[in-house]
């Protein structure tokens, strides 16, 4: 089993972010995982150009490090996503490298996969950056099996970091679980496959502006000529 951990913090492992990051990615190689950490800041990462290349040849215009990390992510079992909370929103360098990772929206080729969402915070107030986090995995067609968020009071209280590391470590092992049991979650059909059938009727829709992602989903998804 693999699993790729994407964290999004400037300063690597050595923020706050960094911590949460540490702390399951050692409990999932106890656990018998094994872990990639890609730190965004480490990497050469550049913003999308909106050029759509990707969605009609398959291969990003841009020649940076992302490709590399999305290849990881189809090889895996697990994707994992970890960002500080910057203006109530992600990262930049984490959307940044969501923004580059449209075509696989696009083409669902993530669908099965299983994911989880680490989110740091100066202040208490990150539920909704949890759940963008959480709907980019749905999006990618992963299933979620949940997140952890910490103040980074709570991370300077020896109990409240305690009790965060103990959420982060039952996370991990949650997510490996689901992977080991391919568990399917009811309460994610309904949008599950409202989004896999949106973007199959949008490739359709641009067969002609889009070859790539028509041809994947003629080849993976069985869509029919037309």
């Amino acid at each position: 089993m693999k699993i790729i951990i994407i964290n999004g913090s400037p300063r690597g492992l050595n923020g706050n972010t960094g911590k949460l990051v540490k702390v399951f990615a050692d409990s999932a190689i106890n656990e018998g995982s094994e872990i990639e950490i890609a730190n965004l800041s480490d990497i050469s990462l550049n913003p999308c150009q909106g050029c759509e290349v990707c969605s009609k040849t398959g291969s990003c215009a841009i020649s940076d490090d992302v490709e590399k990390i999305q290849d990881t992510m189809l090889s895996a079992d697990g994707i994992v996503l970890a960002s500080p909370n910057y203006m109530m929103n992600v990262s930049g360098h984490m959307k940044m490298f969501m923004d580059r990772c449209f075509t696989h929206v696009h083409c669902q080729s993530m669908v099965g996969k299983y994911g989880a969402v680490l989110l740091t915070s100066a202040g208490p107030i990150f539920d909704s950056i949890e759940e963008y986090m959480l709907s980019i995995l749905g999006f990618f067609g992963c299933w979620t099996v949940g997140s952890t968020g910490a103040a980074v009071m709570q991370l300077e209280d020896d109990d409240e970091r305690r009790a965060v590391f103990a959420e982060t470590k039952a996370l991990a092992k949650k997510l490996i679980e689901a992977i080991n049991n391919q568990d399917a979650f009811p309460d994610q059909e309904e949008k599950r496959q409202q989004i896999f059938e949106m973007m199959k009727l949008m490739v359709c829709n641009k067969k002609d502006d889009w070859p790539y992602e028509y041809e994947y989903w003629q080849s993976r998804w069985c869509v029919e000529n037309s």
